[in-house]
């Protein structure tokens, strides 16, 4: 006899948490059914584990280098990702490599957000869905308008085409789904199944109509991509032609779509099976609510997450480089006791008016010349591995290189730590050849004049000893 299900329980191939291992990444998903956004990360190379915290409504998300944000039912949340707070989690310390934490919340009223996109970095806009318009979300009103189809004489909430996909390339915004193309109220509703729509930016000219609730529209590496929902499918759009393509049919109702390198992670969601108006789809048997990964090159499904309880809708799926991130909801007490200020950030003790601050406020106890530092040895590790795992420790000017091209050879990161508290690290580039460079060393202020840079010296020889490495003098920072 079979247990019962526990919420978010869910069943998975090895393949995809393998790929999220090998891709260095975590999944954030909304489920606006469940009121939830699920962080979802590898563990153990094989396995996930999920953090599914309470967000009411959840629907459409943002994020940006260190941002994410959260549409919900009658709000925008914003959260930051301060890494250094991650380490230190009051209950799990050492766990993390990342932390989301709420930072604003800003009262919007009910809007049915969908989409949404932090452009250049900071201005946040979304599809507003109940008012037929984009708008940008900035504090200062409910929304600020910046556009409307052409089809939409006013703007009032009614959801008159149900707006809902917005593509944006190099911070521009460039097309746009909807469920229709009409002008009164809920009009859209008239021909669900078959009023869809594609439009380009800013001419709200209509480039594919007869569209099944398409959403999700992408625009990755100049090609146009988004999801025909209704049929399961995912299409490439050839814009000049006005016509599309089926790459590959996904077995699901499908919303949201994001992208790491040649891989695209697509939201599916669960038709309502007493719905008269699916009953015929395609689709209509073989639904699921989980999340799929695509290899774009050879157009075919690599991996897939299925959950058996708790989720049936899942809106919108985000890429988050990070390997193990924490998501801190509004409900949660224990993001009250976070603090970032300057260059401080720390976990207060409210209840006993004690605080706990990091390296600028009171330095960390040395490690002793007796105690034991050990080194961990990390083999082809990935930019953004490192950049979340020890981004205070990662110059800006190799950072900076890591992210605008990748590196040629194979990255080798050697931490010396202490009680796994990073002290020092040592930064290498080993080429196919054996030939290797040095691309940083650098040591937390803290533990200067320790010991700590002589015992990382020594790890490279051990390393350069046992792989018969040469070395080039070039050297990317210190």
């Amino acid at each position: 006899m079979n247990p019962s299900p526990k919420p978010f329980d869910c069943e998975y191939n090895p393949q995809f948490a393998q790929l999220l291992n090998d891709l260095g990444i975590s999944l954030a998903i909304s489920t606006y059914q469940a009121g939830k956004v699920v962080m979802m990360s590898p563990v153990a190379g094989d396995q996930l584990m999920q953090l599914p915290r309470t967000f009411a409504g959840a629907m459409g998300m943002a994020s940006t280098q260190n941002r994410l944000a959260v549409a919900c039912r009658h709000e925008v949340i914003e959260l930051n990702n301060i890494a250094p707070l991650a380490t230190s989690y009051p209950t799990k310390p050492n766990v993390y490599d990342a932390m989301y934490v709420p930072r604003a919340t800003i009262h919007t009223g009910y809007l049915a957000m969908h989409d949404m996109e932090y452009l250049n970095n900071h201005r946040l806009v979304g599809v507003n869905t109940l008012f037929s318009c984009l708008a940008e979300i900035d504090g200062r009103n409910n929304f600020t308008p910046i556009w409307k189809p052409p089809f939409i004489s006013e703007l009032l909430p009614e959801d008159r085409c149900h707006m809902n996909g917005m593509a944006v390339d190099n911070h521009q915004i460039r097309y746009l789904t909807a469920l229709g193309s009409g002008n009164t109220a809920h009009g859209w509703r008239d021909n669900k199944l078959n009023g869809g729509i594609l439009m380009e930016y800013p001419s709200g000219e209509i480039i594919l109509s007869g569209l099944s609730m398409p959403h999700s529209p992408r625009v990755y590496d100049g090609k146009l991509y988004l999801l025909n929902s209704a049929q399961g499918e995912l299409i490439e759009v050839d814009v000049a032609n006005k016509r599309y393509e089926v790459v590959v049919k996904l077995g699901g109702f499908a919303r949201g779509m994001a992208r790491c390198g040649d891989y695209l992670f697509i939201g599916l969601s669960k038709l309502r099976h007493n719905s008269k108006v699916f009953a015929d789809l395609p689709i209509a048997q073989t639904s699921f609510a989980g999340v799929v990964a695509v290899y774009l090159p050879y157009k075919t499904i690599v991996g897939q997450i299925r959950y058996a309880m708790s989720v049936d809708e899942i809106y919108d799926v985000k890429v988050i480089p990070a390997m193990r991130p924490n998501i801190l909801s509004p409900d949660m007490e224990v993001h009250q006791q976070a603090y970032a200020y300057a260059n401080v950030c720390f976990w207060a003790d409210l209840d006993e008016k004690k605080s706990k601050p990091a390296a600028a406020d009171a330095a960390p106890t040395p490690p002793q010349p007796s105690a034991q530092v050990t080194a961990r040895l990390l083999k082809d590790v990935s930019p953004a591995q490192l950049l979340s795992a020890y981004p205070a420790l990662i110059p800006h000017d190799v950072a900076n290189n890591l992210t605008s091209a990748p590196p040629a050879g194979h990255l080798v990161a050697i931490v010396a730590q202490h009680h796994e508290q990073p002290l020092g690290l040592t930064l290498i580039e080993v080429f196919d050849d054996r030939r290797a460079r040095q691309l940083c060393v650098s040591i937390d202020p803290n533990y200067r004049d320790h010991g700590i840079e002589a015992f990382l010296s020594r790890q490279i020889q051990i390393v350069t000893d046992k792989n018969q490495l040469t070395w080039s003098e070039e050297t990317s920072g210190q």
